[in-house]
């Protein structure tokens, strides 16, 4: 869920994600707390023996994340399996009518919930969330198969010093390109290692016109998602104001210049825009971002591959900043343990790999998972998708409430008028903070 969100990023990460995102639109909520000790620490222990009394738990999900019949191969089918005692009532958050805040107006909570890092102060916000960790200790879960950046990425996004869920799938990123255009102008495929100069290098050999098409070399993203890799974020979780106008920020604006400096590569495509131009016209050579791996099954006769996300000189195998979904066990449940036993299948090997195989990507690490992923999706046979695992996500920044006006701001209407030339990149990154303040009061003052 890396930002804006569009009916072909939905289908991705949501699986759009994203992502993630395309993708998801960002809020936090701060907050300190006193853990009990982080239970990766814990030696693990045995499971403590639960009760086989029938029971029901609500989960609160957007069904509209997961793809067609994600919810019952992953979570549903498993538990089902394992726990034939214990069934679930979903209860889709995507809905109008039982989004977190109206369930917590009428004081319907739900036993688990699932969120994603950049929202999730939605689930702080209606004050659902727990202190999991002494859960996690209790059942002697092992936190240390999991991606470890991904782990403490939901303390990061939730402001807590300890755990109020446990990841379990997140995107990767790549760099997605058109083999056949490679093909057509005689240019090298990318490589796995290439900086963000080398895609740039490589966009300029691509760009041009050729039997009445313009041809675009590569399409950026967005920005705030360029910037992630940095770890740049776009207000201060303390101060509550916009952090943009700094050097960071610039070195990210002045990439996205370079890139849309290309005669030819000027008009920028995001998010949809972009998936329409490499999967649809096939007229852009180059799509850097999420994992957009679904797409590729209704892309009948597209010569592509991938490689490793591009990095910057400063970040050394670094993809964008993490983007989770995260599960909840909600503190007024009254079937804790249960509850922890549905998010505990979920993470189990034999779901992760599954997951992996299916190409949804896992939070379990190992050789396994990477030699499994994809395996069991026949449009990515023969696909370099080992790329998927070369980069680790940077670690987020801090998520706050404004994350969803920060995205509208930095999306679009903050590098459009540099690609134009209208305003250089320091006018054009003041601007920007300016106009974010001033939404960030607008908000305050509701």
């Amino acid at each position: 869920m890396r930002g804006i969100k569009n009916k072909a990023s939905s289908k991705v990460c949501m699986l759009g994600a994203l992502s993630l995102a395309i993708a998801a639109l960002s809020g936090c909520a701060g907050g300190q707390g006193k853990p009990d000790g982080p239970a990766a620490e814990a030696p693990p222990q045995p499971s403590p023996q639960q009760s086989t009394a029938p029971v029901t738990l609500k989960l609160a999900i957007s069904k509209g994340w997961l793809g067609k019949g994600e919810l019952e191969k992953y979570m549903i089918d498993p538990l089902k399996k394992k726990y034939p005692h214990i069934t679930l009532e979903i209860i889709d958050t995507g809905a109008k009518e039982t989004t977190l805040e109206k369930l917590a107006i009428a004081g319907q909570t739900p036993d688990l919930v699932m969120t994603a890092n950049p929202l999730i102060h939605r689930i702080t916000t209606v004050d659902f969330h727990d202190n999991m960790e002494p859960l996690i200790k209790k059942h002697g879960f092992d936190l240390s198969k999991l991606n470890k950046v991904a782990v403490d990425s939901v303390k990061i996004a939730s402001g807590f010093d300890y755990l109020i869920g446990i990841p379990w799938t997140m995107h990767f990123d790549a760099l997605y390109y058109n083999k056949d255009l490679f093909d057509r102008f005689g240019v090298a495929y990318p490589k796995d290692g290439m900086l963000w100069d080398d895609a740039v290098a490589l966009a300029r050999k691509l760009t041009r016109e050729d039997g009445g098409v313009k041809y675009r070399g590569l399409e950026p993203d967005y920005s705030f998602r360029v910037a992630s890799v940095l770890g740049l974020g776009m207000v201060d979780a303390k101060t509550e104001r916009a952090t943009i106008n700094n050097d960071g920020w610039k070195k990210v604006f002045e990439l996205l210049k370079a890139v849309y400096a290309i005669p030819g590569n000027g008009e920028y495509k995001l998010g949809a825009a972009a998936e329409t131009q490499f999967f649809k016209q096939r007229n852009l050579a180059m799509l850097p971002g999420l994992n957009r791996l679904p797409l590729f099954k209704d892309a009948e006769g597209l010569n592509w591959d991938m490689v490793q996300y591009p990095q910057f000189k400063e970040a050394p195998n670094t993809s964008m900043g993490v983007d989770e979904w995260i599960l909840h066990v909600t503190k007024q449940s009254k079937y804790k343990d249960q509850a922890f036993q549905v998010i505990a299948t979920v993470l189990s090997e034999e779901v992760q790999l599954d997951m992996a195989r299916n190409a949804r990507f896992p939070v379990l690490t190992g050789k396994t998972v990477e030699e499994q992923f994809g395996k069991e999706v026949a449009y990515l046979q023969g696909k370099h998708l080992k790329a998927a695992f070369l980069s680790q996500p940077a670690k987020p920044s801090p998520v706050t409430k404004y994350g969803e006006e920060a995205q509208k701001v930095m999306g679009g209407p903050a590098i459009g008028p540099v690609v134009k030339g209208e305003k250089d990149i320091n006018t054009a990154l003041r601007d920007a903070e300016e106009t974010l303040n001033k939404a960030i009061d607008q908000m305050k003052a509701k």
